[in-house]
């Protein structure tokens, strides 16, 4: 997600380093990798690497191919909350961890807080600082030090069918409202056969990037405690925009990743998708046939040009490797490398938005624009992170406010009254705060 700005990233420290005795058991102060060396040709060292990401085994194998004297296993995991955390926290209890593990940004401070991820700021530190804008670093940066190395960021984007636009004869959206009128636009020039979008009312990455965009912040951190404030004016203004939609019928509204969704925009009766920049890959892959007729365009907005982020991902060293120094080299490699980048774009099943600015121009240059009629989407994705809104950070118990919130908006979905699933997904997050053991402010 965003990047915090470095006010935010200090006070998010001071929160992180009132868990000192906890810390110390995420293996920060630990050697045990330092001394595993890198290998030869002839006695590679052997490593293991969990990921679901798009794009990720294909870069496993080139890194295999290039590098003799460190070989990866990769293993495919569910997504993070989908369970592939679960079996990470259940690996990491039962010593059986994988070396290398991604990890999404708004995971991190609960895998850290949970004793998952090794403290990698001797084996990673120099180098995220040498690659890694300020802001990106603070995502993977906590209580001062670093975690994990970011790969991508994820400014959320409007993609439409150009083809359909022009059929009902509609204006890409600028404005939110200007997406409202483009919603009813649509719905009576298709004799209601179609709608603008598939919403997923029940995505909780897709909300607070929204929330985000307007001016919002789920949590602070003051001091040694955590402030929740998911039930704020900005959220019940998103709410309420998208229960409006809802209510009125311009809008479909779909169960996120559903087949219900998918076939909407299979057969056109869905004309434009919400997502980030790393969608234009799945867009590609889950719909062939539409070659050339989607693009890409900025988010529409509240009035002032800004976007919120959703997603973005990180690669990460798991508590107990024993093989830190060589996991290090993979995620430097996977991070920094035009190989990597190659690699994991070439399939097309990938589009993520590198954090290093650097690789940016490889993977345009590697990612079939095709689909999106030759479009420099990277270009459009690249200039919608300069706005998004600094100060946003995650709590330490994200991921479990997360699985009650998605149920909290998955009961409201017939009657679309999002604001009261974020109040409870307040108290809920409230309650996790607390049952982990730190300090909610009063």
């Amino acid at each position: 997600m965003k990047p915090t700005s470095r006010k935010s990233s200090i006070a998010l420290a001071a929160a992180v380093a009132s868990l000192a005795v906890l810390a110390t058991a995420c293996g920060g102060s630990d050697d045990s990798g330092k001394s595993s060396g890198t290998g030869t040709a002839a006695e590679p060292v052997k490593i293991s690497y969990w990921s679901w990401m798009p794009g990720t085994k294909d870069m496993t194998a080139e890194f295999n191919k290039t590098h003799k004297n460190i070989q990866v296993t990769y293993s495919e995991i569910p997504a993070g909350l989908a369970g592939g955390y679960d079996k990470l926290g259940k690996a990491v209890k039962a010593g059986n961890a994988p070396d290398v593990v991604n990890a999404e940004y708004q995971a991190l401070p609960d895998l850290v807080t949970q004793g998952l991820l090794k403290d990698s700021s001797a084996e990673l530190g120099d180098t995220v600082k040498s690659y890694s804008p300020e802001a990106v670093q603070s995502l993977v940066t906590l209580g001062g030090k670093t975690w994990a190395a970011p790969y991508d960021v994820g400014p959320q984007t409007l993609y439409y069918r150009t083809d359909l636009f022009k059929k009902y004869g509609v204006e890409v959206p600028k404005t939110w409202d200007d997406f409202k009128t483009a919603a009813e636009k649509v719905k009576s020039a298709s004799k209601g056969k179609a709608r603008m979008t598939s919403f997923w009312g029940d995505d909780t990455a897709t909300w607070a990037g929204l929330v985000q965009q307007a001016g919002g912040k789920w949590y602070a951190s003051e001091g040694d405690s955590w402030k929740v404030d998911i039930a704020s004016p900005e959220t019940k203004k998103v709410a309420d925009y998208w229960k409006d939609l809802v209510t009125s019928d311009l809008v479909y509204n779909d169960v996120s990743w559903s087949p219900e969704s998918t076939k909407k925009y299979t057969d056109g009766s869905a004309v434009a998708y919400l997502g980030a920049a790393w969608s234009a890959g799945g867009l590609k892959t889950s719909y062939p046939k539409q070659a050339g007729n989607w693009a890409e365009a900025p988010l529409p907005n509240w009035g002032t040009a800004s976007t919120g982020s959703a997603g973005g991902s990180s690669f990460a060293i798991t508590k107990d490797s024993k093989k830190a120094a060589a996991a290090a080299e993979f995620i430097k490699w996977a991070t920094t490398d035009k190989a990597a980048v190659k690699a994991r774009l070439a399939a097309g099943t990938s589009s993520g938005l590198p954090a290093n600015e650097d690789l940016r121009a490889t993977a345009k240059g590697t990612f079939d624009a095709k689909f999106y009629g030759g479009q420099d989407i990277y270009a459009l994705a690249g200039d919608q992170v300069k706005t998004i809104p600094t100060g946003w950070v995650w709590s330490p118990t994200h991921n479990s406010t997360s699985v009650s919130l998605t149920a909290a908006l998955g009961k409201v979905k017939a009657t679309g009254d999002f604001w009261s699933a974020f109040q409870a997904g307040q108290k809920a997050a409230e309650k996790s705060i607390t049952d982990r053991g730190l300090k909610l402010a009063k």
